[in-house]
């Protein structure tokens, strides 16, 4: 798992924790995403939540991983079937972070939860953006 990849986690892990209770939906999603990025193992996946080190920083992403990384916020939000306020502001917050402008944070937001409701994959979440 490279830098990147562990920040990325690290993100994701706290989504989980946002809502004060860690689903094991959550958690069998974090790691499902983990698979879909490549087989990152879960040893790997727990070694970047339990022992991070100094770690590049995400807005050295492109826009697809900007989104992807975002989208999988969402995704993480809504595995236990309810979006809690302080999800909503964690996924806000990374969109700020990311460089998104504040007038559009609501309208982001509200889009990948729809989309992460809607089971997308992230490639029909790029593909709809990309058409947008």
């Amino acid at each position: 798992m490279n830098d990147l990849e562990k920040k990325m986690f690290l993100g994701l892990y706290q989504m989980l924790l946002a809502d004060a209770e860690v689903h094991p939906k959550e958690l069998e999603l974090l790691y499902h995403i983990g698979k879909e990025k490549g087989g990152i193992t879960e040893e790997e996946i727990q070694n970047a939540i339990f022992s991070p080190n100094t770690l590049q920083s995400l807005e050295s992403m492109d826009d697809e991983e900007r989104i992807e990384y975002l989208y999988n916020l969402a995704r993480i939000a809504w595995a236990d079937g309810m979006i809690d306020q302080r999800e909503i502001e964690i996924l806000k917050e990374a969109s700020k972070r990311l460089g998104f402008a504040a007038e559009n944070l609501d309208e982001i937001s509200d889009f990948l939860i729809q989309q992460a409701k809607e089971s997308k994959t992230i490639t029909e979440v790029l593909t709809v953006i990309k058409n947008s």
